[in-house]
Protein backbone atom coordinates (compact mmCIF):
# COMPACT_ATOMS: atom_id res chain seq x y z
CA UNK A 1 0.00 0.00 0.00
CA UNK A 2 2.82 2.38 0.82
CA UNK A 3 4.59 1.58 -2.44
CA UNK A 4 1.46 2.27 -4.46
CA UNK A 5 1.09 5.65 -2.75
CA UNK A 6 4.64 6.57 -3.80
CA UNK A 7 3.96 5.33 -7.33
CA UNK A 8 0.85 7.51 -7.47
CA UNK A 9 2.85 10.58 -6.50
CA UNK A 10 5.52 9.76 -9.11
CA UNK A 11 2.86 9.38 -11.80
CA UNK A 12 1.11 12.61 -10.77
CA UNK A 13 4.36 14.60 -10.88
CA UNK A 14 5.12 13.15 -14.31
CA UNK A 15 1.64 14.06 -15.56
CA UNK A 16 2.06 17.62 -14.25
CA UNK A 17 5.45 18.11 -15.90
CA UNK A 18 4.12 16.62 -19.11
CA UNK A 19 1.19 19.04 -19.09
CA UNK A 20 3.57 22.00 -18.68
CA UNK A 21 5.46 20.77 -21.73
CA UNK A 22 2.25 20.29 -23.70
CA UNK A 23 1.19 23.87 -23.01
CA UNK A 24 4.64 25.21 -23.87
CA UNK A 25 5.12 26.89 -20.49
CA UNK A 26 7.72 24.61 -18.88
CA UNK A 27 10.51 27.15 -19.45
CA UNK A 28 8.50 29.84 -17.69
CA UNK A 29 7.35 27.79 -14.70
CA UNK A 30 9.00 27.08 -11.34
CA UNK A 31 8.30 23.59 -10.03
CA UNK A 32 8.91 22.77 -6.34
CA UNK A 33 8.76 19.21 -5.00
CA UNK A 34 8.98 19.07 -1.20
CA UNK A 35 7.58 17.07 1.70
CA UNK A 36 6.07 18.46 4.90
CA UNK A 37 7.52 15.80 7.25
CA UNK A 38 10.18 13.16 7.43
CA UNK A 39 9.30 9.62 6.39
CA UNK A 40 7.08 7.49 8.56
CA UNK A 41 9.31 5.10 10.50
CA UNK A 42 9.13 5.91 14.19
CA UNK A 43 6.04 3.82 14.80
CA UNK A 44 4.06 1.15 13.01
CA UNK A 45 0.74 1.35 11.24
CA UNK A 46 -1.15 -1.84 10.62
CA UNK A 47 1.46 -3.79 12.54
CA UNK A 48 4.28 -3.13 10.06
CA UNK A 49 7.01 -0.54 9.61
CA UNK A 50 6.45 1.09 6.25
CA UNK A 51 9.71 2.95 5.71
CA UNK A 52 13.05 3.76 7.22
CA UNK A 53 15.15 6.88 6.86
CA UNK A 54 18.70 5.58 7.33
CA UNK A 55 21.16 7.12 7.83
CA UNK A 56 18.79 9.64 9.44
CA UNK A 57 17.54 8.89 12.94
CA UNK A 58 13.84 8.23 13.68
CA UNK A 59 11.04 9.60 11.52
CA UNK A 60 7.89 11.69 11.21
CA UNK A 61 7.11 13.75 14.32
CA UNK A 62 10.64 13.44 15.72
CA UNK A 63 13.13 16.14 16.65
CA UNK A 64 15.82 14.08 14.92
CA UNK A 65 16.72 14.44 11.26
CA UNK A 66 14.46 11.59 10.21
CA UNK A 67 11.54 13.75 11.30
CA UNK A 68 12.63 17.15 9.96
CA UNK A 69 14.85 16.55 6.91
CA UNK A 70 12.75 16.14 3.76
CA UNK A 71 13.14 15.83 -0.01
CA UNK A 72 13.36 19.21 -1.75
CA UNK A 73 13.77 19.58 -5.50
CA UNK A 74 13.36 22.82 -7.48
CA UNK A 75 13.21 23.13 -11.25
CA UNK A 76 13.74 26.78 -12.13
CA UNK A 77 14.73 27.31 -15.78
CA UNK A 78 17.41 29.97 -16.17
CA UNK A 79 18.28 30.01 -12.45
CA UNK A 80 18.86 26.50 -11.07
CA UNK A 81 21.34 24.29 -12.91
CA UNK A 82 19.89 20.81 -13.50
CA UNK A 83 21.69 18.20 -11.41
CA UNK A 84 23.21 20.67 -8.93
CA UNK A 85 23.05 19.87 -5.23
CA UNK A 86 23.04 22.62 -2.60
CA UNK A 87 24.00 21.73 0.98
CA UNK A 88 22.85 25.01 2.57
CA UNK A 89 20.17 24.25 5.22
CA UNK A 90 16.79 25.70 4.23
CA UNK A 91 13.25 25.49 5.57
CA UNK A 92 9.83 25.53 3.93
CA UNK A 93 9.32 29.07 5.25
CA UNK A 94 11.80 30.09 2.53
CA UNK A 95 9.30 29.19 -0.19
CA UNK A 96 7.10 32.23 0.39
CA UNK A 97 9.76 34.97 -0.10
CA UNK A 98 11.45 32.95 -2.86
CA UNK A 99 8.33 32.61 -4.99
CA UNK A 100 7.08 36.12 -4.22
CA UNK A 101 10.38 37.62 -5.38
CA UNK A 102 10.34 35.40 -8.47
CA UNK A 103 6.87 36.76 -9.29
CA UNK A 104 8.05 40.34 -8.81
CA UNK A 105 5.96 40.88 -5.68
CA UNK A 106 8.72 40.81 -3.06
CA UNK A 107 9.32 44.57 -3.15
CA UNK A 108 5.65 45.32 -2.53
CA UNK A 109 5.88 44.53 1.21
CA UNK A 110 6.20 47.52 3.53
CA UNK A 111 9.57 47.66 5.27
CA UNK A 112 8.04 46.98 8.68
CA UNK A 113 6.37 43.79 7.46
CA UNK A 114 8.26 40.72 8.68
CA UNK A 115 8.44 37.75 6.33
CA UNK A 116 9.64 34.41 7.65
CA UNK A 117 12.32 32.77 5.53
CA UNK A 118 14.58 34.21 2.87
CA UNK A 119 14.81 34.35 -0.90
CA UNK A 120 16.71 31.27 -2.12
CA UNK A 121 17.29 32.47 -5.69
CA UNK A 122 20.95 33.45 -4.98
CA UNK A 123 21.67 29.96 -3.58
CA UNK A 124 19.97 28.29 -6.54
CA UNK A 125 22.10 30.42 -8.85
CA UNK A 126 25.26 29.15 -7.16
CA UNK A 127 26.00 31.92 -4.66
CA UNK A 128 26.68 30.93 -1.02
CA UNK A 129 24.31 32.18 1.64
CA UNK A 130 25.47 33.21 5.13
CA UNK A 131 24.73 30.97 8.11
CA UNK A 132 21.56 31.68 10.03
CA UNK A 133 19.55 30.08 12.81
CA UNK A 134 16.62 27.96 11.67
CA UNK A 135 14.32 26.15 14.04
CA UNK A 136 11.64 23.53 14.56
CA UNK A 137 9.10 23.78 17.36
CA UNK A 138 6.61 21.17 18.56
CA UNK A 139 5.15 21.98 22.00
CA UNK A 140 2.88 18.94 22.04
CA UNK A 141 2.95 15.17 21.85
CA UNK A 142 2.67 13.94 18.25
CA UNK A 143 1.25 10.49 17.63
CA UNK A 144 2.69 7.38 19.18
CA UNK A 145 5.92 7.56 21.23
CA UNK A 146 9.26 6.97 19.55
CA UNK A 147 12.83 8.31 19.44
CA UNK A 148 12.63 12.09 19.68
CA UNK A 149 8.83 12.13 19.39
CA UNK A 150 7.93 14.39 22.29
CA UNK A 151 7.54 18.13 22.85
CA UNK A 152 10.72 19.90 21.71
CA UNK A 153 12.37 22.98 20.31
CA UNK A 154 15.40 22.48 18.06
CA UNK A 155 17.65 24.87 16.16
CA UNK A 156 20.32 24.52 13.50
CA UNK A 157 23.11 27.03 12.92
CA UNK A 158 25.88 26.06 10.53
CA UNK A 159 27.09 22.58 11.37
CA UNK A 160 25.55 22.53 14.86
CA UNK A 161 22.13 21.37 16.00
CA UNK A 162 20.76 21.78 19.53
CA UNK A 163 17.62 19.98 20.68
CA UNK A 164 15.74 21.06 23.79
CA UNK A 165 13.26 18.40 24.89
CA UNK A 166 10.68 20.18 27.02
CA UNK A 167 10.42 17.38 29.56
CA UNK A 168 13.20 18.29 31.97
CA UNK A 169 14.18 20.28 29.99
CA UNK A 170 16.89 18.04 28.47
CA UNK A 171 19.44 19.02 25.85
CA UNK A 172 21.32 17.24 23.07
CA UNK A 173 24.01 18.73 20.81
CA UNK A 174 25.06 17.26 17.46
CA UNK A 175 27.64 18.10 14.81
CA UNK A 176 25.70 17.61 11.58
CA UNK A 177 28.87 17.82 9.48
CA UNK A 178 30.26 14.60 10.97
CA UNK A 179 27.26 12.91 12.60
CA UNK A 180 24.23 13.00 10.32
CA UNK A 181 22.74 10.04 12.22
CA UNK A 182 22.85 11.99 15.51
CA UNK A 183 24.57 9.21 17.42
CA UNK A 184 26.94 11.32 19.59
CA UNK A 185 25.55 13.88 22.03
CA UNK A 186 28.41 16.41 22.36
CA UNK A 187 27.24 18.46 25.36
CA UNK A 188 30.17 17.19 27.45
CA UNK A 189 32.92 17.81 24.92
CA UNK A 190 31.67 21.12 23.46
CA UNK A 191 30.11 23.08 26.36
CA UNK A 192 30.99 26.47 24.83
CA UNK A 193 29.26 25.58 21.58
CA UNK A 194 26.27 24.26 23.51
CA UNK A 195 25.93 27.51 25.46
CA UNK A 196 26.18 29.60 22.30
CA UNK A 197 23.49 27.47 20.69
CA UNK A 198 21.31 27.79 23.81
CA UNK A 199 21.62 31.59 23.55
CA UNK A 200 20.55 31.36 19.91
CA UNK A 201 17.63 29.13 20.86
CA UNK A 202 16.36 31.74 23.32
CA UNK A 203 16.71 34.44 20.67
CA UNK A 204 14.83 32.31 18.13
CA UNK A 205 11.99 31.65 20.59
CA UNK A 206 11.73 35.36 21.38
CA UNK A 207 11.83 36.47 17.75
CA UNK A 208 9.24 33.93 16.60
CA UNK A 209 6.96 34.22 19.61
CA UNK A 210 6.93 30.43 19.98
CA UNK A 211 4.64 29.16 22.74
CA UNK A 212 6.29 26.62 25.02
CA UNK A 213 4.77 23.50 26.49
CA UNK A 214 2.71 23.89 29.65
CA UNK A 215 3.56 22.15 32.91
CA UNK A 216 0.43 20.23 33.88
CA UNK A 217 1.17 20.52 37.60
CA UNK A 218 1.47 24.33 37.58
CA UNK A 219 -0.44 25.34 34.45
CA UNK A 220 2.47 27.60 33.52
CA UNK A 221 4.80 27.41 30.50
CA UNK A 222 7.97 25.43 31.07
CA UNK A 223 11.14 27.36 31.81
CA UNK A 224 14.15 26.79 29.57
CA UNK A 225 17.31 27.67 31.53
CA UNK A 226 19.55 30.46 30.30
CA UNK A 227 22.68 28.50 31.15
CA UNK A 228 23.41 24.82 30.78
CA UNK A 229 24.44 22.76 33.84
CA UNK A 230 28.17 22.30 34.37
CA UNK A 231 27.91 18.55 33.88
CA UNK A 232 25.89 16.63 31.33
CA UNK A 233 25.29 13.04 30.40
CA UNK A 234 26.67 12.37 26.95
CA UNK A 235 25.14 9.51 25.02
CA UNK A 236 26.13 7.38 22.07
CA UNK A 237 23.63 5.23 20.25
CA UNK A 238 24.01 2.75 17.44
CA UNK A 239 23.59 4.39 14.00
CA UNK A 240 20.39 3.67 12.06
CA UNK A 241 20.50 0.71 9.71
Amino acid sequence: RYATMIESVDNAVGDLLGRLDAHGIADNTIVVFVSDNGGLSAHARGGMKNTHNAPLRSGKGSAYEGGTRVPWIIRWPGVATPGDRIDTPVVTNDLSPTLLHAAGAGASFPKEHHVDGRDLQPALAGHPLPDRTIGWHQPHQWGAPGPGIEPFTAIRHGRWKLICFHDGPRFELYDMATDLSETHNLLDTHPEVAQTMLDRLHTWIRQTGADLSVDRTTGAPIIIPRALPITHTSTTIAPPS
